[in-house]
Parts: structure tokens; C-alpha cells; sequence
């Protein structure tokens, strides 16, 4: 017998035998009258999720078990009451559904959306849409609400972990700071892996080091061996150093230790908006020049008291005169943990209303007109509505503690919206005199408040 006939008889047989399947479920069903398949028994698990309003759970119930009666034939289970078994019944799957819907999520599973929340099992038995007024900040939105919706649960993730060959991909301790960022703060409070993340900046080999573009003022990028990054401010001048009197605050000389200063009264305070920030001693030659790249190495050089100094490119001190110089080679520098990269969650940019002029000459419009809040600001978005208003006053509280007069921008994450807190970052201008208050960076609170 030749293939093609083979392959006929074969086909032959496969039709038949389907169709012969067909017929019997046909025939039986027609015997049965459908009763099965629409019959429902007073001891079928009804599953709670298919009721959708918990309000009238009971009477969905109810519903369907008195057709169910109906349809058997029962005249004494037809009338509206139904009997005690159906009742016994009702009341146990209304208890499993509330059980069901306050049912807590797992103790580490966050509940406030962030970026990178990912499906899981226990989300299924959250509403179906979060409330605007949502999270931490109710209070705030009681009486105002926000204009922009909140992010929810079940989000796609801006960036998904990467998985191992072999078994479960672990996360390096930043890649766990950068996933834990939400629209209420950069991580959770006494969250023990921060510690370890400052640990990591203090003392994992470094693999790279190049020039930050852009800035008044030498800064440098850190390249780790395992991937991460943090951002390099030198020391420059001595702990007890103050801003000279004739000297004005946009042209003052940025302190490393500042910068770790602020991010633990930032902690302190509660923001956690405030990347995390450690001090750590740096070999000039070995961690820097050795792995930097050919434009920074041209600015090395020895001084006469035979310390290794760089100068670097940038609009201040970054003169000869002004080098940044080792003991002999040896630096104390800061270094600040780095944000998921601008590509996988971008930064929005935002000017702030409460800007200094940057000028020797004049000053800005809100330093002599006292309802600048009132007539200006809060007519524009976003400080019309939400939380933005209120997240600025809060940050010039801190400011004002920390004596930053260098807040001419704030950046927030565009993936939250409007409804998300203004990133805590640039301190390196702060604690420039000691014995000094500026009450002038309280002007957001007492123009406002008014």
C-alpha cells in the first residue's frame, strides 16, 4: 500500500471516530435535558469571588440557590425564605468571603504600589481599584484631593529582575534599594538592608571612575564591580570650614560631609527622601587615577608638598589653586547611592517656586512680595491640588535645618504623577554657617500658612 493511501485510511478512521464521539454527547444530552448541566445542588461550592458587590453578597446567594430550588421542582424551597440547609449554606460563604476580603497581605509584601511590584497571588483579594486617599498621607488628601489618579497595584514594573540560569536570581543589595522605591519614599522605615547598602559603599572594590558632566563643581562616577554606582564629592575643606561673609551662597564650596549629614537628619526626620549617603577613604592612585579615564588623568598632578591632587572640568574651583589633594594620597570623599537609571524610571524636573535669583544684583519676586503663595503658586498646577504644596513645605523645614540655600530644583519620578514626594538631593551646600538661621527658607511655610 502506497503512503498516500495509508495516510487517506488514516484520516478515514480519525474522522469517523470523532464523529462517533459527537453523536454520543448529543444523544445524551438530549436524553438528560440539560438537568446537570444546569442544575445547581444546595451543597455545590458557590466560590465567593463570583460575587462582586459585598454589600449584597447574601442576596446573590439567596438568588441563585431559590432558582435552584425552582428549577428541581420544590414548591416549599420556591417561595422567597429559603430553608435552613440553604440558610446554613448562605451564611458559611459569606463568612469565607469576608475572611477572603480582610485577608492581610504576607509579612515583607509591600502595600503601596512601587515601581516594581510584580503580579502576585495575593493581590487578587484587594479591591479592584485603591481609593485615591489611599496609603500614608490620608489626612492630607481628606479635605483636598488629589487631580491625578494613584498608581495601583499590578502595574507593569518599569524594570523586572533579571533571572539566573540556575535557580532563583538573587538581587545585589542596590538593586534591592532601587526595587523598593515607591510613591511614598525611597525605603521602608528601619529597613535593615539600607545599612548594608551603606556598608557596600564604603567598601566594595571599585571597577571604573569618570567625570559627572555638567554641575558647578568636581564630582565623580563610581563604578562598582558588580554593577552598581554612586556618586563621588570630594573633601575640599575642613569640618570646621564656613561660608566667608562676602561670599555668596551659589558660589560657596560644596562639603562632602554635608551630604552625609543630610541624608541621616533626612532619616531621622522621617522623609526617606534622601538617597543613601556614606563617607568612605579613597586611594588617589590605586582607586582613582589607575581606573579613571584619559581626560581626568590629564588634570593629575603632584604638589609641592608631594600630595597627589586632580582638578577636573567644571564652572568653580576647579583651578590649580583650588585642587582637590590627598594625604599624600589618601581622601576622605562621600558617596551617594544611585537612582534607577533615567532610562528605566525618568525623573521629572521642576522649578521651584521659592528660587533664589542667582544674582549679585536683585532679588527674586517672592523676597518682597508677601502673598507670593497665595496669588502665584497656588494658581498653578501642580500646587492647585494635591500633596505638592504641603511635600514643599516640608522640605524647606529641612532645608531650613540643614541651611541649604540651594534649592533651585527639585526632581520627582514621572511615573507617580503628581502624587508622589519631591526627591531629597545637592546638599553639598548646606551646613555653610553654624551659628546662622536663614529664615528666609522658610518662606513656602509663613507665606502660605498665612
Amino acid at each position: 500500500m502506497k503512503l498516500k493511501q495509508r495516510f487517506a485510511v488514516f484520516s478515514a478512521l480519525i474522522a469517523f471516530v470523532l464523529l462517533g464521539t459527537l453523536c454520543y454527547l448529543t444523544l445524551n444530552d438530549i436524553e438528560h435535558g440539560g438537568s446537570k448541566s444546569n442544575k445547581i445542588k444546595e451543597k455545590d461550592y458557590i466560590h465567593p469571588q463570583t460575587v462582586y458587590d459585598p454589600n449584597q453578597v447574601g442576596f446573590q446567594i439567596r438568588k441563585k440557590l431559590d432558582k435552584s430550588d425552582s428549577r428541581s421542582g420544590s414548591t416549599k424551597n420556591s417561595t422567597n425564605k429559603p430553608n435552613q440547609d440553604n440558610a446554613l449554606n448562605v451564611a458559611k460563604l459569606e463568612q469565607m468571603y469576608q475572611a477572603q476580603s480582610n485577608r492581610s497581605r504576607p509579612h515583607g509584601f509591600p502595600d503601596e504600589g512601587n515601581f516594581f511590584n510584580i503580579y502576585h497571588k495575593f493581590s487578587r483579594f484587594d479591591p479592584a481599584i485603591l481609593p485615591k486617599t489611599e496609603g500614608k498621607f490620608n489626612a492630607l488628601f481628606r479635605d483636598y484631593p488629589s487631580s491625578n489618579l494613584v498608581p495601583k497595584e499590578g502595574l507593569a514594573t518599569l524594570l523586572k529582575p533579571r533571572k539566573a540560569r540556575k535557580g532563583r536570581y538573587r538581587m545585589r543589595v542596590w538593586e534591592e534599594f532601587q526595587h523598593n522605591i515607591n510613591r511614598f519614599e525611597l525605603y521602608s522605615f528601619n529597613n535593615s538592608r539600607i545599612d548594608h547598602l551603606m556598608q557596600y559603599l564604603r567598601q566594595h572594590p571599585v571597577f571604573e571612575v569618570e567625570e559627572k558632566q555638567g554641575g558647578t563643581q568636581i564630582k565623580l562616577v563610581i563604578d562598582f564591580e558588580d554593577g552598581g554606582q554612586a556618586l563621588f564629592k570630594p573633601w575640599k575643606v575642613p569640618r570646621e570650614y564656613e561660608t566667608l561673609p562676602n561670599h555668596f551662597y551659589f558660589s560657596d564650596i560644596e562639603r562632602h560631609n554635608a551630604e552625609i549629614a543630610a541624608f541621616h537628619l533626612d532619616r531621622i526626620l522621617d522623609f526617606r527622601r534622601a538617597p543613601p549617603v556614606a563617607g568612605r577613604w579613597f586611594n588617589l592612585t590605586s582607586e582613582v587615577y589607575d581606573l579613571a579615564d584619559a581626560s581626568l588623568r590629564k588634570t593629575f598632578f603632584r604638589s609641592p608638598a608631594n600630595n597627589i591632587c586632580f582638578v577636573g572640568h567644571c564652572s568653580y574651583y576647579c583651578e590649580t589653586e583650588t585642587a582637590v589633594c590627598g594625604k599624600p594620597d589618601m581622601l576622605e570623599a562621600s558617596l551617594a547611592a544611585y537612582l534607577p537609571a533615567f532610562k528605566i524610571a525618568p525623573r521629572k524636573t521642576w522649578r521651584h517656586p521659592w528660587r533664589r535669583s542667582y544674582s549679585k544684583h536683585r532679588s527674586a519676586v517672592w523676597e518682597h512680595e508677601p502673598n507670593f503663595c497665595h496669588n502665584t503658586v497656588m494658581t498653578k498646577h501642580p500646587y492647585n491640588s494635591g500633596r505638592r504644596l504641603l511635600d514643599l513645605m516640608d522640605m524647606s523645614v529641612f532645608d531650613f535645618l540643614i541651611g541649604n540655600m540651594d534649592r533651585h530644583h527639585y526632581e520627582t519620578f514621572e511615573f507617580f504623577g503628581n502624587f508622589t514626594y519631591p526627591i531629597h538631593m545637592d546638599h553639598g551646600r548646606s551646613f555653610g554657617k553654624h551659628s546662622h538661621d536663614e529664615l528666609s527658607i522658610l518662606a513656602p511655610l509663613f507665606q502660605c500658612c498665612r
